[in-house]
């Protein structure tokens, strides 16, 4: 299952929550671009996140 919604953390009280749903933005998968390398973050059929190098 695939979230939908944004959850703000108080500053301070831990990492940031960011939906797949978001990030994905209807998509099924995305590029993410990290010092200067490129991951491949997927959704499966089966609604399981996946990243690879």
């Amino acid at each position: 299952m695939v979230g939908s919604s944004l959850e703000a953390s108080p500053a301070g009280s831990g990492p940031r929550v960011v939906s797949s749903a978001d990030l994905l933005d209807g998509s099924r998968e995305i590029i993410i671009r990290h010092v200067g390398e490129d991951y491949r973050l997927r959704l499966t059929r089966a609604g399981k996140l996946i990243l690879n190098k």
